[in-house]
């Protein structure tokens, strides 16, 4: 993949030249020296691992999840360590941060299991009932898509995978937990560069087998 320079202002972003497909029909594929924008941020490396820079906040989207049954504020991925109580009103970033410094992880081993908390926190508060269309119109509501045409799951996928729809999975997950605003961004620039910042992304292959995070998939680096 060729590495290339998106300008911006006099900065400047290595981005990879990539063919994307816009969704409409006919579709019609193009060639843009930019990453396809949309969807929540999946990187294929792993970020660095540190507290994240504060990000100023943008509007409310539309809609609130219906929590998953069974989901509570004292499950998820932190549960499973006794000694360890999460602060309530503190965002996933901020709780995993300080578990790593309490179990002494090394580098690596943080990355590894912050790939899996962010999975298992989204999957106890919103399910895994990926065959239930009601819960994938939930979550195209959750990020402020109309659901009157949406009448199957395969549709709902297509509309999650909108160029329109950019949202970042750590910043969702505190969105579903603590009703933390989803953040909106202006462009894809705004969204990649929010997103590439340390601890809100992903890995590609664990992001595969959740089917709820998988439709949202996108390069961002």
């Amino acid at each position: 993949m060729t590495k290339n320079k998106l300008q911006r202002g006099s900065g400047s972003v290595p981005a990879a030249k990539v063919q994307i497909e816009i969704e409409t029909t006919p579709k019609i594929k193009v060639e843009e020296d930019i990453l396809p924008s949309g969807g929540l941020a999946i990187p294929q490396q792993v970020a660095h691992d540190s507290i994240p820079a504060n990000s100023t906040p943008a509007h409310h989207a539309a809609g609130a999840a219906t929590p998953a049954s069974g989901a509570s504020g004292t499950g998820g991925y932190f549960a499973q360590f006794k000694d360890f109580t999460p602060q309530v009103d503190a965002g996933f970033l901020s709780n995993f941060n300080k578990l790593s410094l309490e179990e002494k992880w090394s580098k690596g081993e943080k990355a590894r299991r912050r790939n899996e908390a962010v999975e298992m926190e989204f999957a106890h508060y919103f399910g895994t009932d990926y065959h239930d269309v009601a819960r994938w119109q939930e979550l195209c509501r959750l990020v402020g898509l109309e659901t009157a045409g949406l009448t199957s799951i395969t549709q709902c996928k297509k509309a999650l995978k909108s160029r329109k729809v950019m949202v970042n999975l750590v910043n969702l997950v505190d969105h579903l937990k603590n009703g933390t605003p989803l953040k909106k961004f202006k462009n894809f620039w705004e969204f990649q560069r929010y997103t590439l910042k340390p601890g809100r992304c992903m890995n590609l292959k664990l992001a595969k087998q959740n089917h709820f995070v998988a439709a949202f998939m996108r390069h961002v680096a």
